[in-house]
C-alpha cells in the first residue's frame, strides 16, 4: 500500500481544475451567480440552464459557442449558465428540487439526477417530440428517461465505460481478454512504488467515484443490482463479481490508497489498467493526463458478456419554467445534428446518445475510428443504468452508498464478500422506499 503525503485533485477534480478562476473571469449573460432565479424581463427572454459544464475548463468552449451561435440566431432569447462543479452538482440541485422549485428553465443532468427529477420530483416536462422534429431516434439508455409512455430527457453527452488502458505498461501482449489474464496481468504490472496495475477507488471517502466505477462490476458475471422493483445486491452473479474486484484490488498493491493517490498515478501513467467511465472528453485528457495521454488505449471490459455502463447525460426542461417555448428552442438546438457533432468532435466524446446519428452525421464515424481509444468502444456492448438499478435508478447514490461502506469490511478482511453483501441487501431493503 501507498499512501499520498499532499492533498491532489480527485479524478473528476482533474476535470474541474480552473473552474473557479474560470467562473471568476466569465462575463454575464453566460454565466451568473448559482441560484440565481429565472425572470421575464422586458425586452429578450432570458433562459437560465443549469449545468457543471462552465467548469470544465476544456469543454466549455464548444458549449459556449453552441450558445453563442443559438442567441445569434434567436436574438429575442439571451441564455444565462448557473451551476456548481461536477462533484458536487447532483447535491446542489435535489436539494433545490427537494424544496420546491429548481431555479432553471433547462437542467443538464447525470442519469441519475434526470431519474430523480422525473421520478421523485415530477418536475420536468416531456420533450421527446423535440428528437423527432430534428429525425433524431434517442438511444435505448433513453429507457431510464420515460414515464407513462412519454421521454422526459434527451442526450446531450454520454460517457461511456472501458478498460482503458496504457499501453506503456501493459506491454506489446495487449489489454487481457479474460478474467483470468485479467488477474495474471494484474499480478505482473504491480511493483510498488513504480507501477501498479488498476486504477481501483476503494475508500468511502471517495463518495459517489467510488460507486460510478465499482457498479460495473455487477456485469461481470451477468448480473444487477435490481431488476424492476426487486433488489438483487445480495445474488450470486454480484458476490462473484464484488469478489473479482477485491482479487484485482488486492494484485494492484491500492488497497487503502486515496482516489486523488491512485489518480495522480494514474495520470502520471503509473497505473496499467483502469475499468471506468472515461475522464471525459479528447480535449480534457490531452489536459490533464499529458503523460497518458501518447499511451492511452482502450478495450472491451475482460469477461464473457463485455458490457458496460454508458452514462447518458441528458436535459430536461423545468415544468415551472416561464420561458418554455424558449427552453424548447435551446434543446432542439443542442440537439440539431449539427451542433451536436460539433459538441462531440471538439470535445471527442465517442458515443452519440442517438442510434441514427451516423446517418445524420457521415463523417462522425471516421471521428471515433480516429480516436485512440476508439477499439474498445466498438467492442463493447453498453448498457443503461436502468439496466442494472431497475426501478431503483432513482436511488442510485443511496444503493452505491450502502454498497461501498458494507465493501469497506471486505478490503479490512473482517468479513467475506457474501457477508457484505448480505448486509447490504438488508440494509437496502430496510432503508430504501419501494420506487413507485
Amino acid at each position: 500500500m501507498f499512501t499520498d503525503k499532499k492533498p491532489t485533485l480527485s479524478r473528476r477534480r482533474l476535470l474541474q481544475a480552473g473552474g473557479t478562476a474560470l467562473a471568476a473571469g466569465m462575463a454575464s449573460p453566460l454565466l451568473a451567480a448559482c441560484g440565481s432565479s429565472p425572470k421575464q424581463a422586458s425586452g429578450p427572454t432570458t433562459l437560465t440552464v443549469m449545468s457543471w459544464e462552465i467548469f470544465q475548463t476544456g469543454e466549455w468552449p464548444a458549449w459556449k459557442k453552441v450558445t453563442q451561435d443559438f442567441e445569434k440566431a434567436h436574438p429575442n432569447i439571451k441564455v444565462k449558465w448557473v451551476g456548481w462543479p461536477f462533484a458536487n452538482y447532483d447535491q446542489e440541485v435535489i436539494e433545490q428540487a427537494a424544496s420546491g422549485a429548481v431555479s432553471a428553465d433547462v437542467v443538464q443532468c447525470p442519469p441519475e439526477l434526470a431519474s430523480t427529477l422525473i421520478q421523485v420530483y415530477d418536475m420536468v416536462d416531456p420533450i421527446g417530440d423535440i428528437a423527432q422534429s430534428v429525425g433524431l431516434t434517442p438511444n435505448p439508455q433513453h429507457s431510464q428517461f420515460e414515464k407513462g409512455g412519454k421521454l422526459y430527457a434527451l442526450g446531450v453527452l454520454e460517457v461511456a465505460a472501458a478498460l482503458q488502458y496504457s499501453k506503456a505498461l501493459v506491454g506489446p501482449s495487449g489489454p487481457p481478454t479474460t478474467i483470468q489474464e485479467w488477474l495474471t496481468l494484474s499480478q505482473q504490472i504491480t511493483k510498488p512504488p513504480q507501477t501498479y496495475a488498476n486504477d481501483l477507488i476503494n475508500t468511502v471517502a471517495a463518495g459517489a467515484d467510488w460507486w460510478n466505477q465499482l457498479q460495473n462490476w455487477t456485469l461481470a458475471y451477468d448480473g444487477v443490482w435490481a431488476k424492476g422493483k426487486t433488489l438483487k445486491i445480495n445474488s450470486s452473479e454480484n458476490v462473484k463479481g464484488m469478489q473479482l474486484w477485491l482479487d484485482l484490488l488486492h494484485a494492484s498493491g491500492v488497497a487503502g490508497s486515496s482516489e486523488a493517490a491512485i489518480g495522480k498515478l494514474w495520470t502520471d501513467n503509473q497505473v496499467g489498467m483502469l475499468m471506468s467511465v472515461m475522464l471525459g472528453g479528447l480535449a480534457s485528457m490531452k489536459i490533464n493526463s499529458p503523460q497518458l495521454f501518447p499511451h492511452l488505449s482502450t478495450a472491451a471490459p475482460p469477461w464473457p458478456s463485455r458490457k458496460a455502463i454508458s452514462r447518458l447525460h441528458p436535459a430536461v426542461i423545468v415544468s415551472a419554467s416561464k420561458n418554455k417555448a424558449a427552453a424548447q428552442e435551446l434543446v432542439k438546438w443542442w440537439i440539431e445534428p449539427k451542433n451536436l457533432w460539433y459538441v462531440l468532435q471538439q470535445n471527442g466524446y465517442p458515443v452519440a446518445p442517438y442510434s441514427n446519428f451516423s446517418e445524420k452525421v457521415p463523417q462522425y464515424k471516421a471521428f471515433v475510428d480516429s480516436l485512440p481509444w476508439a477499439t474498445g468502444f466498438r467492442e463493447t456492448h453498453f448498457v443503461g443504468e436502468y439496466d442494472i438499478l431497475g426501478d431503483y435508478v432513482a436511488n442510485y447514490a443511496q444503493i452505491g452508498d450502502i454498497i461501498t461502506r458494507n465493501l469497506e469490511f471486505a478490503i479490512s478482511g473482517g468479513r467475506t464478500i457474501q457477508e457484505c453483501m448480505n448486509e447490504a441487501q438488508q440494509e437496502a431493503e430496510s432503508t430504501l422506499k419501494v420506487p413507485k
